[in-house]
């Protein structure tokens, strides 16, 4: 009798340690607690989509735009302005609501100098048959923006390829523009030959080609 009341304390014995080393769910639960936990959210999700999109699509349009810039012959042609998209916080300056380039065409033995605006849109496909080049907001600035300066503005559009070489390429001055969206059938009518992508402004007819 009395080994087997020894046995039995030693059993009580040997639970309360595992009891008492053993923790309880309420001290997982305050020790997990005490670590920070960052939530991600569908909305946070959508916001890094949102900017890696603008990102990638900034990337492009600023390549394009290299594209147009490096092709005027500086001997004749003067890079006045170079707007960026560049904003924080929804703040962001009046020029973004410009075109992307001013040049001057400096012809000195014909004793001609002349200032045009451009936008550069460069898209990687066709959609629907057409290419939605601009928000209609910014076309009334642009053509505000023609009207304030006195100068043309042309939309230079390239499309497929690569924004450093554009598979196709037009210029379309912007009374042109009907909408924000050009058919291609109606691109058809102002497409540039690139066997030669440099510019040329004709000062005959104010025209860029």
């Amino acid at each position: 009798m009395g080994y087997i009341l020894i046995a039995f304390g030693l059993m009580i014995v040997v639970w309360g340690i595992i009891i008492v080393r053993k923790p309880s769910k309420t001290q997982k639960i305050e020790i997990n607690s005490e670590q920070p936990v960052k939530e991600v959210t569908k909305s946070t999700v959508n916001e890094k989509i949102q900017k890696d999109d603008f990102d990638e699509n900034k990337a492009k349009g600023d390549a394009f735009e290299k594209f147009v810039v490096k092709n005027f012959d500086q001997k004749y042609f003067t890079l006045q302005e170079w707007r960026s998209d560049k904003y924080v916080d929804g703040i962001y300056a009046v020029s973004n609501h410009f075109p992307d380039l001013e040049v001057i065409f400096d012809f000195k033995p014909k004793g001609v100098k002349e200032a045009f605006a451009i936008e550069c849109k460069w898209r990687k496909n066709y959609f629907k048959n057409g290419i939605e080049w601009a928000q209609n907001y910014q076309i009334r600035n642009y053509k505000e923006y023609a009207e304030k300066l006195k100068i043309p503005v042309f939309v230079v559009i390239g499309v497929g390829g690569e924004p450093e070489k554009p598979k196709e390429l037009f210029i379309v001055p912007l009374p042109k523009m009907k909408s924000n969206v050009i058919t291609k059938s109606e691109l058809a009518n102002y497409r540039k030959d690139l066997t030669d992508s440099r510019f040329f402004w004709n000062y005959d007819e104010n025209k860029l080609r």
